[in-house]
């Protein structure tokens, strides 16, 4: 099941699609706005935690969480997902409280085989001087790739 919204980015309104696949993991489509032009571009974030996302051969995957304090690990499994150039951190310069670790980490991967992959992300500090506690240190978004 999919459903259509649009947001507006700058003079530009792009679709942005839901998809339902255990769980809810953007994706990304219209005119200009997918990076790798034989699939789609789905995007998971902090709340997509634990979920799972049906993909295919050409599409990517973009893991973006909030806090500079994330470590991304890379796949588990390089040969249905590969990292596409290094983890990118941009910390954001104003309206942060030191130690807030704001700003969002960024890893990118690319389908690029069938079978099933994990992207998982760890942070031991969940603010200035506080650590995390349950499952706030962890991340993990499963990827099921089909041809």
């Amino acid at each position: 099941m999919r459903s259509v919204r649009w947001v507006k980015v700058g003079a530009i309104a792009l679709p942005l699609v839901l998809v339902m696949a255990c769980g809810r993991v953007s994706e990304t489509v219209g005119p200009g706005a997918t990076p790798n032009p034989a699939g789609h571009l789905a995007v998971a974030s902090d709340s997509d935690n634990g979920k799972t996302v049906n993909l295919r051969i050409g599409d990517r995957l973009e893991v973006r969480l909030t806090s500079t304090y994330w470590t991304i690990a890379g796949s588990s499994n390089q040969q249905v997902l590969k990292a596409v150039g290094p983890v990118q951190v941009s910390p954001q310069s104003s309206g942060c409280v030191p130690g807030g670790g704001c700003g969002t980490v960024v890893a990118i991967f690319d389908v690029v085989g069938t079978g099933s992959a994990q992207v998982t992300a760890s942070r031991t500090s969940c603010g200035e001087a506080m650590g995390c506690t349950g499952d706030q240190g962890s991340f993990r978004v499963t990827v099921q790739a089909s041809a």
